[in-house]
């Protein structure tokens, strides 16, 4: 694995870093956050710099796959601001990837040229209310009728369903039989008025939205299935492709969220004096602050063996959670220390330690829990 980025790679990480500090000043996200405001001028600013193509095959338009590329524009736009990181995986990976890698021929044609524009969002619905623990039944139904699928059934934790255009939806054709015969994935569009999305107050990622969603029979062709009418009840065989992009995506938000928290509080500890000297400079801060870049180049290091076996091998499943398990502990544990670094102003909504710690709350956002991943990392390991 070569560690150096290629003069594209590069040019992408100097690319977006004059965007963030041209127009992602901390006042202003300051005020968006308090605000609850959806990012999109800022959005669409970093879709017409190309990024969103990132994940997309050239036959489509698209400048991939690139899956460290498309990482990086992540990582970066969650040093600053994780909301804007987090629109960008909904096009870039939700989108980009999953349709690129698992769309029928008809849907790449109808939905890549608008996710390399950036002006089409994606979501995954998985999660519903009662799901036990680790992969539980679908209860979401689709009963064939006819040419169509009547789509019946709730998903939770939807993250920005009030601002995606379309859902990938995990429904079963037979929630009473077995999920790995009755799976199936649906394109399903959320204009439709059939389908209710109800967004769900969360303590961070203002302005980015977990919703429930109600399917209350929705009717969709099976064209809408994805990959096409043939991966009816294919849907099982999909999973592993779906969650690793997701996993992937989780990840790079989770290790920007860790550094930007660890610059911000590496900054405060050189700037804040005690007995006439930085506190940069005490054993316990010095020693936190260490930790936390020790944790940070860990997570980076999965992460980025995960994006080079997305580009180069297709299979990178347990990576991709291994990345996700790391950087989200790293950016749950560089986030509190940010906190303690800077005392009492940590707490204070003035500075930005509060943000950090709320969003790296939201990071599951509900779809899954630290202890369902190591579960099922158990499997390919083959532990159990």
């Amino acid at each position: 694995m070569d560690f150096a980025l290629s003069e594209e790679q590069g040019f992408i990480r100097d690319t977006i870093r004059k965007f963030i500090a041209k127009e992602c000043d901390r006042a202003k996200i300051q005020k968006m956050d308090e605000a609850g405001d959806f990012p999109q001028d800022l959005f669409q600013t970093v879709a017409q710099m190309g990024f969103c193509a990132l994940t997309i095959p050239e036959s489509y338009g698209g400048g991939g796959p690139d899956a460290l590329g498309a990482s990086m524009v992540a990582q970066e736009l969650a040093m600053i601001y994780p909301v804007l990181a987090g629109v960008f995986t909904a096009v870039a990976f939700r989108g980009g990837t999953t349709i690129s890698q698992l769309g029928s021929d008809s849907q790449k044609e109808k939905f890549l040229p608008d996710l390399v524009q950036g002006s089409t969002i994606f979501t995954y619905g998985i999660e519903e209310p009662d799901f036990s623990y680790g992969v539980g039944p679908v209860k979401t139904c689709a009963k064939q009728k006819g040419d169509e699928f009547v789509i019946q059934g709730t998903k939770s934790f939807v993250s920005l369903a009030d601002h995606a255009d379309y859902i990938i939806t995990l429904a079963s054709t037979d929630p009473e039989g077995d999920l790995k015969s009755t799976a199936t994935w649906f394109v399903i569009d959320t204009s439709d008025p059939k389908v209710c999305i109800t967004p769900q107050h969360a303590v961070g990622f203002n302005g980015a939205s977990v919703c429930e969603v109600v399917f209350d029979e929705v009717r969709v062709s099976a064209e809408s299935v994805l990959g096409g009418p043939d991966k009816v009840n294919k849907g099982f065989d999909q999973m592993g492709q779906i969650m690793a992009a997701r996993h992937l995506e989780v990840a790079s938000i989770a290790a920007g969220l860790a550094q930007g928290a660890y610059d911000y509080a590496v900054k405060y500890a050189k700037e804040r004096e005690q007995f006439g000297r930085p506190i940069a400079h005490f054993g316990s801060v010095k020693c936190m602050l260490v930790d936390m870049a020790i944790k940070i180049n860990a997570a980076k290091n999965l992460l980025y063996q995960a994006c080079w076996l997305a580009d180069t091998e297709g299979s990178f499943l347990a990576e991709a959670i291994m990345a996700r398990i790391c950087a989200s502990q790293a950016a749950r544990s560089a986030s509190m220390d940010c906190v303690q670094i800077l005392g009492g102003y940590g707490y204070a909504n003035e500075y930005d330690a509060q943000r950090y710690l709320r969003d790296s709350l939201v990071l599951f956002e509900g779809d899954t829990t630290e202890e369902e991943l190591k579960d099922s990392l158990a499997g390919l390991l083959n532990l159990v």
